[in-house]
């Protein structure tokens, strides 16, 4: 499906067992915030990282085109922007994400402390059809909503 104004992410995901990852103090770091704002397919987004500025989105899929493409769209915020639209009801999942072997391995803080999902996004699909994924990855679980961040937040209604 092509939405005017959205990108194709193309991404596959995998459970993580973090015991065979090593020690991930060296590695860059993002902590991310998330409000998935009740009744819409709207996330709002705060990530922080040391050395950056504070970066602040306004983000919405439209639900998988193919089993591993989506089309997206985000809108970059001020921080005054970021106040007005958090105040409003949702729930939340914070998680910090660590870059490596050329995805991102997110471990969340809430709400399900210790939760690893290991992420790739590619250019096509080919590609991420041909990717083999690190030894420290689990079951895929690239299209299973069970595990997107929404599904994970719902245990955490914030008002």
């Amino acid at each position: 499906m092509s939405l005017k104004y959205t990108a194709e992410e193309i991404e596959r995901r995998w459970l993580v067992d973090i015991t065979e990852i090593g020690l991930l103090a060296d590695l860059p770091v993002r902590q991310i915030e998330d409000r998935y704002l009740r009744s819409t397919g709207l996330r709002l987004r705060k990530v922080l990282a040391a050395g950056s500025p504070t970066t602040y989105k306004l983000g919405k899929k439209y639900g998988k085109s193919t089993l591993l493409s989506e089309p997206v769209v985000s809108v970059y915020l001020t921080e005054s922007e970021y106040a007005v639209l958090s105040a409003l009801p949702a729930t939340a999942a914070s998680k910090a994400r660590y870059t490596l072997r050329g995805g991102s391995l997110d471990i969340y803080r809430s709400p399900r402390p210790g939760f690893a999902v290991f992420e790739v996004e590619f250019a096509a699909e080919a590609e991420a059809g041909a990717y083999t994924p690190p030894a420290f990855t689990r079951e895929e679980i690239t299209g299973n909503a069970s595990y997107s961040g929404f599904a994970l937040s719902i245990a955490t209604a914030v008002d």
